[in-house]
């Protein structure tokens, strides 16, 4: 079954926001570094095989398709892969290391998803809306095929509440809102036993 995020000022869960003050980012030379997305709270039913209360952080400007972190320390989680975060790339010219970007944060909850045009909410949860081939990730910890947790879709009206990119020209509303590779989903899962995250994106 399908479940929507909604906007819900009472929901359990965040879209977006700044890193919680207990948070440490982990150690990165990506573009643009980390940009937080929020979390998922495991005290509702619906995630409550999860762990802990899961913040979503990833590098959403860069070029990388897959990016697992160590969640064993759930506030201070660690790379495993990419090894190398220096040699990220991005389409976006217009950051560097410094870049920075914040999103407002949006509390939200969830509903049984009963749209046939998935791709303009905030996000989906329990299963996957896949853009291309699906491409379930396998836990390079334990070997096992891991979990969906969430998607995340760039149709969300989330807005950037700061930002010191300067976008040429045309690319102004990919650094205005929160947005995937233009025009596509994160998908986010874990392996709850041994609190890996994958996050990999997908666009049209």
């Amino acid at each position: 079954m399908k479940y929507e995020f909604v906007r819900n000022e009472e929901g359990k869960h965040q879209i977006g926001g700044e890193f919680p003050a207990n948070f440490e980012i982990p150690k990165n030379e990506f573009l643009a570094g980390f940009q937080y997305l929020g979390y998922i709270d495991n005290t509702d039913s619906l995630f409550s095989w999860l762990p802990f209360r899961v913040n979503l952080i990833h590098p959403i400007y860069c070029d990388d398709y897959f990016v697992y972190l160590d969640y064993n320390n759930p506030n201070a989680p660690t790379i495993i892969e990419p090894q190398n975060t220096a040699d990220s790339t991005s389409a976006f010219s217009e950051i560097d290391k410094n870049s920075k970007i914040i999103f407002e944060g949006v509390k939200v909850s969830t509903i049984i998803n009963t749209e046939e045009d998935n791709y303009k909410c905030i996000g989906i949860a329990g299963e996957p809306e896949w853009l291309r081939e699906i491409d379930v990730p396998i836990c390079p910890k334990s070997g096992k095929p891991m979990m969906f947790l969430c998607q995340l879709g760039s149709c969300s009206n989330i807005n950037a509440v700061y930002s010191n990119i300067k976008p040429e020209k045309g690319m102004e509303e990919y650094f205005q809102k929160l947005n995937f590779w233009c025009d596509g989903n994160l998908y986010i899962f874990i392996e709850p036993i041994s609190k890996t995250m994958c996050y990999t994106m997908q666009n049209t």
